[in-house]
């Protein structure tokens, strides 16, 4: 005996899921008929009218989401600790090259960018006989790229695997950058007042659970005059969401950039805790915070350290559809990413919108406190020393 067939409710997309698929398609059909030249003026007026109400609706829900989404984050970071902190870093964290053997060659390619970028920042203001310091040296990428300089390259990280693998990769080299390598932490860096030209932190300030105290440690390094050159991740990053249906939520992001108040979804943690210990089932959040650039620039501002150049790298975002796309196609797809760049970062407005933040300051003027005081960044622990203990 024949019967009918129906999909369980669990296999039936939901109405939400439904509407998100049918949604793109709509607005662009509406933008279509909106922007018809021979389209009546009444059918125009519709056209928009449906447009801004679908805009209106979406972005609604995306920013009480978002608003809600980072102030979980923020409230996780709270359970973070020192100890915590220490052992991952030193124990669980790979080297970069490590990293790109699990990432593929896609994914090497455009992490490769960022150092590129900072080398190239770097080179700029280098004089003979000039100082840099690399805080957060990682597998020393950004000395790779400066071997040819007469000058002298000081890296310092936090875990001391990462240092053994750079120092190997410095010895194996014959090139006229001297150098030297150490473990220290970059709220407490170990060197005299004033004694670098040009400073550099790519991908590190996100992971400090107070950043504020490594930019007064930077600023206190760093001679007058000298250049700060860091990158990291932007919380004005391109939205996964297609413009079409999600304009608003592009435009504040692209606002946001100098407007912080704006931003509605902020991360603050990795997406996965860390055990307090190995085999522990107590579970902490460590940092991963989107900087925004103003609010940025204000902490480095008083610090003494004015900011001179702000930009974006890295689109499209590397967790987007659009990537794993590219990913998948090989030599071309990587052409084709650089070329996405390249247009992204000349484009006004989008070049706000890339993954990355990289800023380069001078310093100019010098610390408003000895300390960070209250209120220069507002992370959960900026109030109190005890997590450093």
């Amino acid at each position: 005996m024949a019967t009918n067939h129906h999909p369980s409710p669990s296999a039936r997309p939901s109405a939400r899921a439904l509407a998100e698929r049918v949604a793109p398609v709509a607005a662009a059909l509406m933008l279509a008929s909106a922007l018809r030249c021979r389209t009546r003026p009444i059918t125009r007026l519709v056209s928009f009218g449906a447009l801004i109400a679908l805009w209106t609706v979406a972005y609604g829900r995306y920013r009480r989401g978002g608003i809600s989404s980072t102030a979980r984050e923020r409230e996780l970071l709270k359970s973070a600790t020192w100890e915590t902190f220490t052992r991952h870093y030193n124990e669980d964290v790979p080297t970069i090259e490590e990293e790109f053997d699990i990432w593929g060659a896609y994914h090497q390619h455009r992490h490769e960018m960022r150092y590129d970028l900072v080398a190239e920042q770097v080179r700029a203001v280098l004089r003979p006989g000039s100082r840099i310091l690399d805080v957060g040296c990682g597998s020393v990428l950004v000395a790779d790229r400066l071997l040819d300089q007469n000058a002298f390259y000081v890296g310092v990280e936090f875990g001391g695997h990462q240092l053994k693998y750079g120092a190997e990769k410095l010895r194996e080299n014959h090139h006229r950058l001297r150098s030297g390598l150490g473990q220290a932490d970059a709220a407490r860096l170990p060197f005299t007042d004033e004694s670098f030209d040009v400073v550099v932190m790519s991908e590190v300030i996100e992971h400090l659970l107070r950043p504020e105290d490594a930019v007064w440690e930077i600023a206190r390094v760093l001679r007058p005059g000298g250049t700060f050159v860091m990158t990291t991740n932007n919380a004005s990053e391109v939205p996964l969401r297609t413009p079409l249906t999600h304009l608003f939520a592009w435009i504040e992001k692209g606002l946001g950039a100098n407007r912080p108040e704006l931003i509605s979804y902020r991360p603050w943690v990795w997406p996965e805790p860390i055990g307090v210990t190995k085999d522990s089932s107590e579970k902490v959040y460590l940092p991963h915070t989107h900087h925004i650039q103003a609010e940025t620039r204000a902490m480095f501002a008083a610090a003494g350290l004015e900011t001179v150049h702000w930009s974006t790298f890295e689109f499209p975002p590397p967790q987007s559809a659009t990537a794993a796309w590219l990913d998948r196609h090989g030599d071309a797809g990587r052409r084709a990413v650089d070329l996405i760049e390249s247009v992204a970062q000349r484009t006004p407005f989008v070049r706000r919108l890339g993954c990355h933040l990289f800023m380069v300051a001078t310093k100019t003027g010098t610390l408003v406190a000895p300390s960070p005081p209250a209120g220069v960044w507002p992370g959960p622990f900026s109030e109190s020393e005890a997590v450093n203990q």
